[in-house]
């Protein structure tokens, strides 16, 4: 009977041995709460680490960490690249490729994996850090990528196969823009895995070739303007400006040029001693098939009043001209989209 008692004694104290080593070793702070960087290194690792209140929200801020590392990352990049892009081919320097809103509003992540949370009793914070596997992500996202490539190089050949110089300059706008979105994924690449994005060196190149490729088609395109119910040049004047500033070549006549943008100018007036007018503008620029290739429409919608119609022109067709010069110029900025 003794021996069975000292055995069951013995057996229970084993299991809380057992119990007790169990309880240390949970207890037991984990080497990534004070140095996740060396327990998840950075070669083969993308790790952050949230500290928080609660489980829920250490997990919930190690991922945000994530989040904000690749779009903070992915903005500074691709602002950099695009721009040194555009320096590097001869476009004009003081034009602002990428404006203040940043580029990648939002981040798609995956492949996240999670420590399990410990708490430090001391600091009574709860930890836990997300992390991802630099391997196993390409393998995921490489076929984001090349879709990304596919479109790209998809709106080039369409450019190349246009034979109208100034719908050519339209179709290498769009490629440019979808050459935007391929620089994007490549820079999410390159924080996944530089080593795998590196292969898409030359389609980096490629892209970069767009705005001189526009460049060089708008070369091409020179214009003859035909203006009707202007008053003193002031239209005329201003619409050559803007061309002119947007890499086209403007001729005071006809010969030799493939394109004619016709301008009409209506003052639209109103009554008479005083006269009422709200001047518009119409602009149509056809090639020499009569394909319409661009086109305009400006109006001032607030009345000029004088004593006389060439007196109101004088006051508000400066208004149009200016509205019309904007309009053109972001209408422009969109097709060629470098600008």
């Amino acid at each position: 009977m003794k021996k069975i008692v000292t055995k069951r004694l013995f057996s229970s104290a084993a299991v809380l041995f057992a119990a007790f080593l169990c309880f240390a070793k949970a207890s037991k702070m984990p080497d990534w709460v004070t140095d996740y960087r060396t327990v998840y290194p950075d070669s083969e690792y993308i790790v952050q680490r949230g500290r928080a209140d609660t489980e829920e929200t250490s997990r919930t801020e190690a991922i945000a960490q994530i989040a904000r590392y690749f779009q903070t990352s992915v903005n500074a990049n691709l602002k950099t690249s695009i721009q040194s892009v555009s320096s590097g081919l001869n476009v004009d320097e003081t034009t602002t490729v990428i404006n203040d809103v940043d580029v990648m509003s939002q981040v798609d992540l995956f492949a996240v994996e999670y420590t399990d949370p410990y708490y430090n009793k001391k600091e009574k914070k709860w930890y836990c850090v997300a992390y991802i596997n630099r391997e196993n992500a390409w393998v995921q996202y490489k076929p984001t990528v090349d879709v990304a490539k596919s479109e790209f190089y998809a709106m080039c050949k369409n450019a190349e196969k246009e034979t109208d110089s100034f719908s050519k300059c339209t179709a290498y706008g769009r490629a440019w823009k979808s050459g935007i979105k391929f620089l994007e994924k490549l820079e999410y690449a390159r924080i996944l895995n530089p080593k795998k994005e590196a292969a898409y060196s030359a389609d980096r190149t490629t892209v970069s070739e767009i705005p001189s490729l526009i460049s060089q088609e708008q070369q091409n395109c020179r214009i003859y303007l035909s203006v009707s119910g202007d008053y003193g040049n002031i239209i005329s004047s201003a619409i050559t400006e803007v061309f002119s500033k947007n890499g086209f070549m403007i001729s005071k006549s006809s010969g030799g040029t493939n394109y004619t943008a016709q301008i009409f100018v209506e003052s639209n007036a109103q009554g008479s001693d005083p006269v009422s007018i709200f001047p518009s503008l119409d602009l149509k620029i056809t090639s020499k098939d009569g394909r319409t290739v661009f086109s305009n429409q400006t109006k001032v919608h607030a009345k000029t009043v004088a004593y006389s119609l060439e007196n109101a022109q004088k006051k508000a067709f400066p208004v149009l001209a200016d509205e019309a010069a904007k309009a053109i110029s972001e209408q422009l900025s969109k097709l060629f989209a470098y600008k």
